[in-house]
């Protein structure tokens, strides 16, 4: 069994400094630095991919933080002063992902560059961010999982036991990394991996989702019984099969 804990910030005389910020922080610098090193291979403008990186880091924190109160709007609508408190946490991934799409997808076009070959790029550098940022939702206890009894569960305030969601986020993010890793130079036609990673991390992502708590008024909303992001997983994952298909049935006719 897991001991609860939450160790949210770090204070240094004055100065404070809070966890989740410092692996979110983290967590941008590795992306880069693999997106760096993969554009390179790819020959890739290195400040265009700078300033991309930018451009991704601003609008998916922007979005992740607008999705998290939009969910949690019955809240915040009442303590409106706690949306700026973004230090302490409170994100939903695929707000971040909508809105960096977005913002990439404009930004791209307007630079010239292959949509498909950067997205390569960004797909193969994310899963790392994602594993190093989770690490802040584990270290702050961001996410509460459902009541188990497996010999890794952790103790909740309560004394409940319940599964480490921010654990199996992470380790999903990193087992993510290595297999797109081992696949970057195997696979050569452009957006592949991209979609790989769209369809591992849906699929994933709706699957530990069930490991959410659902018993607390704190817990995640749930609509038909599925969470906001299943819904989300289902989308992209069936969004993304269709234009693989589509991708590949057109791929075979220009061939032909």
């Amino acid at each position: 069994m897991l001991p609860y804990f939450s160790f949210e910030k770090i204070v240094l005389g004055p100065m404070t400094f809070y966890v989740w910020g410092i692996l979110a922080s983290l967590a941008f610098i590795a992306c880069l630095f693999v997106a760096l090193k993969e554009a390179k291979r790819k020959n890739i403008s290195r400040d265009k991919i700078i300033s991309l990186s930018i451009i991704i880091i601003i609008s998916a924190f922007l979005g992740a933080r607008i999705f998290y109160i939009a969910l949690f709007w019955d809240y915040f609508s009442n303590n409106l002063s706690d949306i700026f408190y973004f230090w302490k946490g409170g994100q939903v991934l695929y707000g971040g992902v909508f809105f960096a799409f977005l913002a990439s997808y404009f930004y791209i076009k307007k630079s010239k560059l292959s949509f498909l070959q950067v997205a390569d790029v960004v797909a193969l550098a994310v899963p790392l961010g994602i594993f190093i940022g989770r690490i802040g939702c584990v270290l702050i206890n961001d996410h509460i999982g459902s009541l188990t009894n497996l010999p890794w569960a952790m103790e909740y305030l309560d004394k409940s036991l319940r599964h480490p969601v921010s654990i199996y986020l992470s380790l999903n993010g990193l087992i993510l990394f290595f297999i797109l890793w081992f696949l970057r130079k195997k696979i050569t036609r452009r957006g592949i991996l991209f979609s790989l990673f769209l369809l591992y991390y849906s699929a994933t992502r709706f699957f530990l989702d069930f490991f959410r708590c659902n018993d607390l008024d704190v817990c995640d909303p749930h609509f038909y019984n599925l969470t906001i992001s299943q819904w989300i997983s289902i989308a992209i994952f069936a969004l993304t099969l269709i234009w693989v298909l589509w991708y590949n049935k057109n791929r075979s006719k220009s061939q032909a």
